[in-house]
């Protein structure tokens, strides 16, 4: 009995996947093999791939036998070997493990490709299968070689190292006696030289630790410079507790100072910290200040600490340099958790010293509470590390420091003797030069020390007021006037100040209501300001002269420092003019104040700003490579302009109300004309503001603006994001690389044109108008797993297979700036945090990173721990931890801030975890597994709660929580949804069925009401879908959301739930409207599948395409641009197109076995279609007149048809043995030739049907395209087996030997006009241009071709076309530019040489930078011959007019 062949194929592939696995079990407990562990599992993939192919059954179970011998004879090989092994050895494993990865990835598009072309009808070609045999043995022979090579000079080496030892021997004892003569001598000079080493090295190490540590990036003024100490013999009470805690090492480590506002807790801090300094024991100290915002946060704090600790410990500097070299170029973005641990707590671990926190609470919540806990965490390391903290008793604080709560003193207890004797003894010696000039008495001094409650604050607010009163005596009277009660409470006094203030001032003005309002104008500048200003600053942004003055009578509230930076003394008055309430008149509204300086800073950049502000004498240079760029700002660019820049957007938005501000709107809709933006733009860039300014943009552009001032700002917004890179790197590439790329139309470029008119002119690939939201985002160059809205719903995160994480505009589609680079696999998961300032993922390279979203860059190491690829990350709601799934079948929980892995993992899935989800309250977590499973665990313990939730009956791919917690979603590779109870942990109801492959991600609106899945199932036309069901009665809502040409990996809900965003593995991200199910964003008007053929019309205007899409699309051959709408009559792939010779015809064969007329003028269908091919119609032809019609098919016939009654003429034309792919008719009409996939050519007599001679036989397989010379003397031929032939038309001879180049099929040839070449496409990609007499290549054109036609409008304008099966069809225009572009690259400027077009855009000469080209322009300006439709396609056509191009020293002639 015969034995079943496809049976066969499967033995085989089970047996190898039988032994795989045993290997794969045996290295799991093997140490001996664990390096294998890689190299077994993508083997494992493979053969599970391979294993459902239908196609070439015996090539792929011949691909699975060899890789599974070769993993046994690893195993064995590694049996024998030591551990640990080599690094050789390693090495070699791992190249191999490599290697069998890129055979995995061609594995799966390889059986890819062969179902499709399996569905409809067309041959896999054998040669993928084959060739991958071949690789596979090769990669084998390299592997074993690599060992071998590597043992034999190991070998080598050490033969020739014990020859080199032998003769050292020999020598070495002639000349002992020698030597041992000058033993003494040298001992002698070795003392002296040792010594004077030992003076050097430490001078140099000195040094090398001062260059490290002038890295560190201190915060100005957080040392406490501003605050006094306490008068001596006072504060007894309160300090010497706190010194004997310090000293005694039986206490506490942390000691927590607490009290109210004013009490005098910074002075207490600055006192000691002094005192611990001079005795040696400070390490350092910090004072948060609301007064200066980089002292509000933890960004600056260890930078700070540890460049006191190296300067108070000189001991400690060397440690401190090891810990910043550790840190390396990441020192600015390192993690806290890293800084902290080695240039601040490692350091200390051997010393005694104490370290000051002040005024904790003036520090933001989440940083404050960060700081805390890592100080905490880590006392066990600094066993004789004393901390004084102090603060205001805040709730979040005193949740962590109430045990270390200072208990013994109270600092403003009117109770207490201590304390009413201190604020006595400051006031008296503040009084002292008062009493001794006689203008205060002691009694009155007395009076006053009485009156202050005992609060620091009150005391040392009310000496200012009578040093600063003209008549001190007058004012204690007021002071301590009954009726008034001035000294009742801080505000009280406070409001007298102010009112007083402007009493003072009344001799100058009409009235004391107009100093308030100037007072006030004045206050609310320094309320509002986002960084501390200087009274020049406050002059100039407010538009006054009368700061300096109004100041004056503020000087007991306000401090105007030696650089005449202006700082409020103490929070509580902040905190007193922003109560409504406590400040009355004085009261300073917020919004008021922002936009106050709204204005300011706008009315100054009008003012100030001008092009090329930093005098930059060249384009050459990046930013960061002139030399004096800093000393540039400094010269030129005021503190005042480089504030408005930077901080003119936040105090719009934070000065937004519903309605039009009449203030501000006039100066923001003058700075967003002319040149303002550009010069506006190169501040931004010179200070490296970029990411911050498209933040400002963006959140300015969500304010209720004017239309027109909103569209304005939108425009500039979108100018920058898409010329990001240029602008921040170099200024002057605002002018010469940004504006011409910018399209015509938008607001930006119509305001600078004529400003800036001496640049290079995009004379093709420059669109009209910024494009619509594109229906798919384009940017990634594989499969989209993952994709993540950002909280406000502005971002889009998305993660790839081609290791990059990219960020998105989420209202313009737009890419923000360069990919995200850092992994070394693919990007499995992506997680924004819940502040969305960070993204997390997860790779195949079995780690989790974290990425800032505004810089781009990665935050601290990688978070290692996982031992396989990690599938799922996702942050806690309150941001401070992450979850991860992987395949190494674990959960893991990590720390958000320092990237420690938390606990042990959580073990309990059999199998691979896919997916992770925290619950909204951040107490469990959900994971689903490959196992089937759904489990919940608890996120403080990581104990799995209740038993794993089974009913799927597959793998579960995707897991969510809905909003309130109370249901769980999961899809799995059943093809199903499931709901369940999120506290019983039951399945609720039926499935949602309705998917017909797996579903591989699931999402709940953010009401809860809706969920959303996406999957890898197909229709007919092999389109994807997204489904959304009620979570209420599980059914489905709507048709499925169509549009993504290959499985849904990823879909994700934004925040107001009105969008969906779904990723697919066709590479592209798509937004839904998720009420309509519509698309959004514009469609690309081109083809919706790929495109199978192309043609010109006979006078070059037209071109005709027919698409998998069942279409036929007209378009301009010269603008590309498509003309109407698509031709729609067929039922299936559009396989030929053909114009007739008067162009008023086009002709379309279709897979579903009819030909069809069309008018080109009209686009309406002539007639019915022509029936009678039994199969699929693989091409048409156009006789010369036009009166017929021939077309081959599947059915292995031809058919001729009368064009004007569509009825067909004669019998098929019948000879052929197989399909046939092609015809052509010869110029005089007379003869038709075919091409076949019986490996043959036949020509025909086309007025009697009959074949002419004997078949034309050369080509080893199809023949997949013919063509007939101008003068019908000549065929060309191409072939599936690579080459290209030549026949004589009238003998069917073969014209010399088989033109050779191309690496894969030749779907495609074509003679040119003159007959002198040939053009031929390839799937190789490549164009190739041949001499028709010779056989000699004259060119190699783009890649991504696979058909071409030559077309002859005239004799002197000559068309090559091409297509791809991208859904976008490629112009080439004159094949004798294709060759002149070979010489040179067309890309460089006239008189530069040596040019290159960088991966990132920018193009270089040895001059240095040139210019930057956009990522949608470069495929196009590399291949300028090619004209890409439609012309809005990422691959355009793109062409530079470099007449007016400046750049390098004249580059600032590119303005008028």
């Amino acid at each position: 009995m015969s034995r079943n062949p496809g049976n066969s194929h499967l033995e085989i592939i089970d047996a190898a996947l039988l032994g795989a696995k045993i290997v794969k079990d045996a290295s799991e407990v093997a140490p001996v093999l664990a390096p294998l562990k890689g190299t077994i599992g993508i083997v494992i993939t493979i053969l599970e791939t391979i294993r459902g192919v239908k196609t070439n059954k015996e090539d792929w179970a011949t691909l699975g036998k060899r890789l599974s011998t070769q993993i046994k004879d690893m195993q064995d090989n590694l049996s024998r070997c030591p551990t640990p092994h080599s690094t050789s050895l390693l090495l070699a494993v791992d190249s191999y493990e490599q290697k069998l990865q890129h055979v995995l990835t061609r594995v799966h598009l390889a059986s890819g490709r062969g179902l499709a072309k399996r569905l409809f009808r067309q041959r896999v070609d054998r040669d993928e299968v084959v060739e991958l045999n071949q690789n596979v043995e090769i990669y084998w022979e390299e592997f074993i070689r690599d060992i071998s090579i590597q043992t034999h000079e190991t070998v080598y080496r050490v033969e020739k190292d014990v020859n080199k030892v032998e003769r050292d021997v020999e020598k070495v004892e002639k000349s002992v006696n020698r030597v041992q003569y000058g033993v003494n001598q040298v001992e002698k000079d070795v003392h002296r030289i040792k010594h004077g080493v030992n003076r050097v090295e430490m001078s140099m190490d000195a040094m090398g630790d001062e260059s490290h540590i002038s890295k560190l990036t201190p915060v100005p003024g957080a040392i406490g410079e501003d605050h006094e100490i306490c008068l001596y013999g006072t504060r007894t009470a309160v300090l010497d507790p706190i010194r004997q805690w310090a000293n005694d090492p039986t206490t506490p480590q942390v000691r927590w100072l607490t009290d109210v506002a004013g009490a005098g807790k910074s002075t207490i801090a600055k006192h000691l910290s002094i005192e611990w300094k001079d005795q040696g024991r400070l390490a350092g100290c910090f004072f948060f200040d609301k007064n200066r915002p980089d002292a509000t946060n933890k960004t600056g704090f260890c930078d700070t600490i540890a460049a006191q600790l190296a300067n108070n410990q000189p001991q400690l500097r060397s440690l401190i340099t090891q810990g910043i070299k550790e840190i390396g170029p990441i020192l600015s973005v390192c993690l806290f958790e890293d800084k902290l641990q080695k240039l601040v707590i490692r350091p200390m671990e051997t010393v005694s010293l104490v370290l000051v926190v002040d005024a904790l609470d003036e520090c933001i919540g989440k940083d404050r509470i960060i700081i805390v806990r890592h100080l905490l965490s880590s006392l066990s390391q600094v066993p004789q590390l004393k901390v004084l903290i102090t603060s205001r008793p805040e709730r979040d604080i005193a949740q962590l420091l109430d045990r270390y709560r200072s208990r013994t003193e109270s600092l403003h207890d009117v109770e207490l003797k201590s304390n009413r004797d201190d604020i006595a003894a400051f006031v008296k010696y503040k009084m002292t030069d008062l009493v001794q000039s006689s203008e205060l008495t002691n009694e009155e001094v007395d009076q006053l020390a009485r009156r202050v409650n005992c609060l620091f604050i009150l005391a040392s607010t009310a000496c200012r007021v009578v040093e600063d009163s003209p008549n001190p005596h007058v004012a204690v009277e007021e002071l301590l006037n009954p009726n008034q009660d001035l000294l009742h409470d801080i505000n009280t006094l406070y409001s007298t100040i102010l009112t007083e203030a402007c009493r003072a001032d009344q001799g100058r003005q009409s009235s004391t209501s107009k100093t308030r309002e100037e007072l006030l104008r004045v206050l609310k500048a320094i309320l509002a300001a986002s960084t501390p200003l200087t009274v020049s600053m406050i002059d100039s942004l407010l538009g006054i002269t009368n700061t300096r003055r109004l100041l004056g009578f503020l000087s007991s509230v306000l401090n105007v420092r030696a650089d005449e930076v202006v700082l409020i003394l103490h929070p509580t008055f902040r905190e007193f003019l922003e109560d409504r309430a406590a400040a009355g008149l004085f009261y300073v509204d917020m919004k008021e104040a922002h936009a106050l300086m709204a204005k300011g800073c706008l009315e100054t950049m009008k003012r100030e700003l001008c092009f090329n502000i930093c005098r930059l004498e060249s384009s050459f240079t990046f930013n960061k490579d002139v030399p004096d760029l800093d000393e540039r700002i400094s010269k030129y660019i005021s503190r005042e302009l480089q504030y408005g820049c930077i901080s003119w957007l936040d105090h719009i938005v934070k000065s937004r109300t519903t309605s039009r501000d009449t203030e501000v709107d006039p100066a923001l809709l003058c700075i967003t004309r002319g040149g303002y933006p550009l010069f506006w733009i190169e501040v931004v860039s010179a200070l490296g503001k970029i990411p911050k300014a498209i933040k400002g943009l963006q959140d300015v552009g969500g304010c209720h603006l004017e239309k027109g001032l909103k569209a304005a700002i939108n425009d500039i917004k979108r100018f920058l994001i898409a010329f990001s890179t240029p602008i921040s790197e170099s200024i002057p590439h605002i002018y010469i690389s940004a504006i011409p790329f910018t399209p015509k139309q938008s607001y930006i470029r119509q305001a600078a044109e004529s400003l800036f008119p001496n640049t290079m002119s995009i004379v093709i690939g420059c669109p009209e108008n910024w494009p619509e939201p594109p229906r798919q985002w384009i940017g990634h160059t594989s499969n989209v797993n993952s994709i993540a809205f950002s909280s406000d719903g502005r971002r889009i995160a998305s993660g790839s297979d081609d290791n990059t994480i990219r960020l998105w505009d989420a209202e313009t589609g737009q890419g923000l700036g360069e990919p995200l680079r850092g992994h070394e696999g693919a990007v499995r998961s992506v997680a924004f945090s819940p502040d969305g300032r960070c993204v997390a993922s997860g790779s195949y390279d079995k780690t989790i990173r974290l990425w800032d979203v505004e810089t781009g860059q990665a935050l601290g190491e990688p978070l290692r721990g996982h031992e396989g690829v990690v599938h799922s990350v996702a942050f806690s709601p309150d941001g401070r931890l992450i979850a991860s799934g992987a395949n190494d079948k674990t959960i893991r929980l990590w720390d958000a801030e320092t990237g420690q892995a938390l606990g042990e993992p959580l073990r309990g899935h059999e199998r691979a975890v896919w997916s992770v989800a925290f619950a909204p309250d951040g107490r469990s977590i959900a994971s689903g597994s490959w196992d089937t499973t759904i489990r919940l665990w608890d996120a403080e313990t990581g104990q799995a709660l209740g038993e794993p939730l089974r009913a799927h009956e597959d793998a579960v791919n995707s897991v969510a929580f809905s909003p309130d917690g109370r249901l769980i979603a999961s899809g799995s590779e059943d093809n199903t949804i499931r709901l369940w109870d999120a506290e019983k942990g039951q399945a609720l109801g039926e499935p949602l069925r309705g998917h017909e492959r797996a579903v591989y991600s699931v999402a709940f609106s953010p009401d809860g009401r809706c969920v959303a899945s996406g999957s890898e199932d197909k229709t007919i036309r092999l389109n994807n879908t997204i489904r959304l069901w009620d979570a209420e009665t599980s059914q489905a809502l709507g048709e499925p959301l169509r549009g993504h040409e290959r499985a849904f990996y990823s879909v994700a809900f934004s925040p107001d739930g009105r969008r969906i965003a779904s990723g697919s593995r066709d590479k592209t991200i798509r937004l839904w409207d998720a009420e309509t199910g519509q698309a959004l964003g514009e469609r690309l008007r081109g083809h919706g599948g790929g495109v199978s053929s192309v043609a010109f019309s006979p006078d070059g205007r037209l071109i005709a395409s027919g698409s998998y899409d069942n279409t036929i699309r007209l378009w301009d051959a010269e603008k590309g641009q498509a003309l109407g709408e698509p031709l729609r009559g067929h039922e299936s792939v559009v396989s030929s197109v053909a114009f007739a010779p008067d162009g008023r015809c086009v002709a379309s064969g279709s897979w579903d076995t009819t030909i069809r007329l069309w008018d080109a003028e009209t686009g309406q269908a002539l007639g019915e279609p022509l029936r009678d091919h039994e199969d699929a119609v693989n091409a048409v032809a156009f006789s010369s007149d036009g009166r017929c019609v021939a077309s081959g098919s599947d059915d292995n016939t031809i058919r001729l048809w009368d064009v004007e009654t569509g009825q067909a003429l004669g019998e098929p034309l019948r000879g052929h043995e197989d399909v046939v792919s092609s015809v052509a008719f010869s110029p005089n009409g007379r003869c038709v030739a075919s091409g076949s996939e019986d490996n043959t050519a036949r020509m025909w007599d086309a007025e009697t049907g009959q074949a002419l001679g004997e078949p034309l036989r050369g080509h080893k397989r199809t023949f997949r395209s013919v063509a007939f010379s101008p003068d019908g003397r000549s065929v060309v031929s191409g072939s599936e087996d690579k080459t290209i032939r030549l026949w004589d038309a009238e003998t069917g001879q073969a014209l010399g030997e088989p033109l050779r180049g191309h690496e894969r099929a030749v779907n495609s040839v074509a003679f040119s006009p003159d007959g002198c070449y040939i053009a031929s496409g390839s799937e190789d990609g490549i164009i190739r241009l041949w001499n028709a007499e010779s056989g000699q290549p004259l060119a190699q054109t783009s890649r991504d071709i696979t058909h071409l036609i030559i077309c002859v409008p005239t004799p002197s304008d000559s068309h090559l076309f091409a297509s791809t099966s991208h859904q976008k069809p490629n112009l080439h225009n004159n094949p004798s530019h294709i060759l002149r572009t070979v010489s040179g690259p067309h890309f460089a400027p006239p008189y530069f040489h040596h040019c290159s077009l960088l991966e990132n855009g920018w193009v270089f000469s040895p001059e240095g930078l040139l210019y930057w080209v956009p990522p949608h322009n470069r495929h196009g300006l590399q291949h300028s011959h090619l004209l890409t439709i439609p012309t809005n396609h990422p691959l355009r056509a793109t062409w530079i007019d470099f007449t007016r191009f400046r750049c390098g020293t004249s580059w600032i002639q590119c303005r008028k």
